[in-house]
């Protein structure tokens, strides 16, 4: 799979839960959204190793 956050860019081959990717791209205790082929996927959700992953800052600053 393919994750994007920003400006960097990882990719995975094999499927994992949503929360199993956000510890290995070390973002699990930052407050994201994640989106697997263009759908907002939870945490115990699994994405496929060929899914495409956008994930995006949740964090609004005032």
């Amino acid at each position: 799979m393919r994750v994007v956050y920003g400006d960097k860019v990882w990719t995975f081959e094999t499927p994992m839960t949503v929360d199993e990717l956000l510890k290995a791209t070390e973002l699990a205790n930052s407050p994201v959204l994640v989106m697997a082929d263009g759908r907002l996927v939870r945490s115990q959700d699994v994405v496929s190793h060929e899914s495409r992953v956008l994930i995006i800052n949740a964090a609004n600053g005032g």
